[in-house]
């Protein structure tokens, strides 16, 4: 992503609500975005050469993103449907080590599991320059 991208990103932030899961009988409307996720979506063409197809973009509020660091939590986001649901790593039956599990199809939209993809967050969220924030 390069400067000028980040640059929309930062104009429409104002207007972008979380689009991570807050539980039942929440309102995306109560989470106001703060920052983005960034996963690239690609793939090898060989050792070498990686080709991008395009970027998922997902707004996160503080609250999310607080949640994202913190190695207490673990993110389940589907790239087909893009619901997504908090694991708490301590309740977990599974032990899980990273900060987002990537699906590809998931129980809310497909009954065939395409693959599962992972990440910490130090390479998916985007690190909004100070001097082109504009305080209103």
């Amino acid at each position: 992503m390069d400067q000028s991208e980040k640059f929309v990103l930062l104009a429409e932030l104002a207007d972008s609500y979380c689009e991570l899961n807050h539980g039942p009988g929440t309102q995306r409307e109560e989470y106001q975005a703060v920052n983005y996720i960034v996963m690239p979506m690609g793939y090898k063409e060989d050792e070498i050469k990686e080709v991008m197809v395009r970027e998922l973009v997902v707004p996160v509020c503080r609250e999310c993103l607080d949640a994202l660091s913190d190695n207490k939590w673990t993110l389940l986001y589907c790239f087909d449907c893009c619901q997504s649901q908090w694991v708490n790593r301590q309740r977990a039956k599974n032990r899980y080590r990273h900060n987002i599990l990537w699906l590809r199809g998931c129980p809310s939209c497909s009954n065939e599991f395409g693959g599962l993809y992972f990440n910490n967050m130090s390479g998916v969220v985007v690190q909004m320059e100070p001097e082109l924030v504009v305080e209103a």
